[in-house]
């Protein structure tokens, strides 16, 4: 394995970290490392070409602009329901919240059990029945936190394009307009990632598409009237797409840990970033989050994952391995959740 092909600053780290494995092979290295390494050798083939290369030529971008467009009628059906709540109470956030949870569910099955309206979204019961499901739940901390603020500001490290991120600009749109939080940055990918990761390019098309869909238009209007605003701000760094585990952020990324120690709660979607927060370890599955996260704590975070791969903490021990016994796939489809926190 070499990272020989292509530009970027973050290739003598991906030769450095490569030279330094034990076992150079596929089957014989650390698995999330190999699975990070081979989008980024993607990445460096494509750049070492002369019409494939980022940001005009994305290679999975085809895949991600049709889960889009297939989303389009569930989003519009969600956002009839949010778009008329006039005041954004601790369970319209709750809500929100939960709605980004499973947002990061790989299918769109779970959205046939949401059944939304106003009177839902502004009790909190919307997703209510999804709750067992969730192995850890820090939801009141979660909103306990974010209700206290005065001018808060709230990072966001974003997982998914396509229905994912509509689900998590709707948690935006709702931060925004609780009078709590002022400001929200969204931290994406600087290169086409594990398929569907988000990218600036992916942001921009996703305003554009929404702003196509006449039920959709005043959703991304008040969007892009946020980021005018400088109230929403998008930024990127090589850190997410690096070999590294969020525990080494500080010495090797240390303007990022900076910039995240700056935010009031920084909320980390999807199973790719929880396996680099608890660095894809064999925890106990009733280590502590906070312990699993070994020293990365620049300031309160919280995990939003459904579990798609089986590092898992801070959880039921017992429950786990009973789910695990019963009906192993289920626990790694997204089908189960976690919501957790350093705090």
């Amino acid at each position: 394995i070499n990272a020989e092909y292509g530009e970027g600053e973050d290739v003598k780290q991906w030769n450095t970290a490569i030279e330094s494995l034990p076992d150079k092979t596929w089957f014989g290295a650390p698995w999330l490392f190999v699975e990070c390494y081979m989008y980024r050798y993607i990445h460096s083939v494509l750049q070492d070409t002369t019409h494939f290369q980022y940001p005009h030529f994305d290679v999975f971008r085809e895949e991600k602009q049709k889960g889009l467009m297939s989303s389009l009628p569930n989003m519009s059906k969600i956002w009839s329901s949010l778009c008329d709540v006039t005041m954004v109470t601790r369970d319209v956030i709750a809500t929100c919240i939960k709605l980004s949870l499973w947002g990061n569910k790989t299918d769109l099955s779970l959205l046939e059990h949401f059944k939304l309206s106003v009177k839902d979204v502004q009790s909190g019961v919307a997703v209510d029945e999804n709750d067992g499901r969730i192995l850890s739940n820090d939801l009141e901390k979660v909103v306990e936190c974010l209700m206290s603020l005065e001018n808060g500001h709230v990072g966001i490290v974003l997982d998914n394009s396509g229905y994912e991120l509509f689900s998590d600009l709707c948690l935006v749109d709702a931060l925004l307009r609780s009078g709590r939080v002022t400001m929200v940055t969204l931290h994406q990918k600087a290169i086409p990632w594990f398929v569907s990761d988000v990218t600036q390019c992916d942001f921009n098309s996703t305003l554009s598409d929404l702003l196509g869909c006449e039920e959709l238009k005043g959703f991304s209007e008040r969007l892009s009237s946020y980021k005018s605003a400088g109230k929403l701000v998008t930024t990127e760094h090589p850190f997410w797409t690096s070999p590294s585990p969020y525990c080494d952020m500080q010495s090797v990324a240390p303007d990022l840990y900076d910039q995240l120690s700056k935010y009031d709660l920084v909320l980390f979607k999807g199973d790719l970033n929880y396996r680099k927060l608890v660095n894809d370890r064999t925890w106990s599955y009733d280590t502590r989050f906070g312990t699993a996260l070994e020293g990365f704590s620049p300031t309160k975070v919280c995990a939003l994952r459904t579990v798609k791969s089986d590092s898992i903490v801070g959880c039921d021990k017992e429950r786990v391995e009973k789910i695990l016994s019963e009906d192993r796939d289920s626990m790694f489809c997204g089908s189960y959740a976690l919501i957790s926190t350093n705090f």
